[in-house]
């Protein structure tokens, strides 16, 4: 019987990621009132009222609940956008106090939810917005990046309990040793791009290099350890033009038919879902900025856009996954190969790490049938595909 290893879990057309940009212990005064107001809170407020975790819950997430997300956290004070700023901000690192550590702890165990690491400040401020340096970019040697990293990480270790799996580039802005920095400090997957500015004829180094349609929004490695690159796909914000347009024809053109406009947008995530790739939806956690302007996208401003597309990928045969479920998986399907004994019996060659995780398996038999397992315990196969637990010892195929 033919047998072949999932590409998704579950033989999923997609997986679908949420991922948050800069849940910080980190506020930013838009108002000048001294008390917080929705959509200035960066996580100084954790989930108190008018937190942004708490929009993002009860405005968003509610009408979702099978979405999961990563967020990308700034570990350490993060800093604004401009040297002399025009709004007052506040910013410690999230293990200033044990209410952020118990927060941020609490937020990585949700288990819909992950942290991810995003830099200690996320780069340095210059005059104006124009001359901020990304984390990445800042640093002038390997070691630098490296010791700078393990403190970040020590302060993620000390707030949360346990290190990141895996992260971020800050504005996806990086120099020609960051990516050996990533490998070094033995992160298991990485963000490294916004790829979808590829396709949209970006010449942005931040969008990276490949401008194929295919591999620009499917999973890659790089690095000597073979670090997981988990592209970034779909801008949240994808159809504001609809829901939020300015007094302009293009805008009501788009806004009096708003439906077929909906659709035709829609079609990049159909487009992935077509060629089985990556569907990463981009956000960040607030619009403010210490310097008047209003950052983008973001889940306050993009709210409609996001209950738009997760309506559309609703019931379709996708996986709802964090970026670390993502590499995980992808790691197992990587490392297990697929021993044929004869027509009904076979073997997963693995190493012990990957023992008891669940592969996905496509058999070529349609009819429903039995799979028994090493442990001697039976699993029903339906519509060709099982997720089977990696075991050492003969699988048998029951009629």
């Amino acid at each position: 019987m033919q047998i072949e290893r999932c590409k998704w879990y579950n033989n999923a057309r997609s997986p679908v990621l949420f991922m948050i940009d800069d849940l910080a212990n980190a506020w930013v005064d838009t108002s000048g009132n001294g008390i917080v107001d929705e959509g200035e809170d960066w996580g100084f407020f954790r989930d108190e009222e008018r937190s942004s975790f708490r929009f993002l819950q009860e405005r968003v997430l509610a009408d979702h609940p099978e979405v999961k997300v990563t967020f990308f956290v700034p570990v350490g004070e993060r800093v604004g956008m401009i040297r002399n700023p025009v709004c007052s901000m506040y910013s410690k690192p999230i293990n200033a106090d044990e209410a952020s550590r118990d927060f941020f702890r609490q937020v990585h165990q949700h288990p819909s939810f992950e942290l991810a690491y995003h830099g200690t400040t996320h780069g340095v401020v210059g005059e104006e917005a124009k001359d901020f340096v990304q984390e990445w970019a800042s640093f002038s040697s390997l070691n630098e990046a490296l010791v700078r990293i393990g403190e970040g990480l020590d302060i993620f270790m000390d707030a949360v309990g346990t290190r990141p799996m895996g992260g971020k580039y800050c504005g996806y802005t990086s120099n020609t040793f960051s990516d050996e920095s990533i490998d070094e400090s033995g992160f298991e997957w990485w963000c490294r791009y916004w790829n979808r500015g590829k396709t949209e004829s970006s010449n942005d180094p931040s969008c990276g290099t490949d401008s194929d349609p295919v591999t620009n929004y499917d999973v890659k490695r790089f690095g000597k350890s073979g670090v997981l690159d988990i592209p970034s796909t779909v801008n949240g914000a994808l159809l504001n033009s609809v829901y939020h347009g300015r007094n302009t024809i293009k805008d009501i053109v788009k806004q009096t038919f708003k439906k077929s406009f909906i659709r035709w947008k829609l079609r990049e995530i159909d487009g992935l879902l077509k060629r089985r790739l990556v569907i990463s939806v981009q956000e960040h956690i607030a619009p403010s900025r210490d310097d008047g302007k209003r950052q983008s996208p973001n889940i306050f401003d993009d709210r409609e856009s996001l209950l738009q597309i997760f309506r559309h990928i609703r019931g379709k045969k996708v996986w709802y996954c964090t970026c670390s479920e993502l590499a995980d998986y992808v790691n197992l399907r990587d490392h297990v190969q697929i021993e044929h004994r004869d027509q009904h019996h076979f073997e997963l060659r693995h190493e012990a790490q990957y023992r008891k995780k669940l592969l996905s398996l496509w058999f070529g038999e349609k009819r429903p049938f039995r799979i028994m397992l090493p442990d001697r315990s039976a699993l029903n196969v339906v519509d060709g595909v099982a997720n089977l637990p990696v075991l050492e010892g003969i699988y048998s195929i029951v009629d």
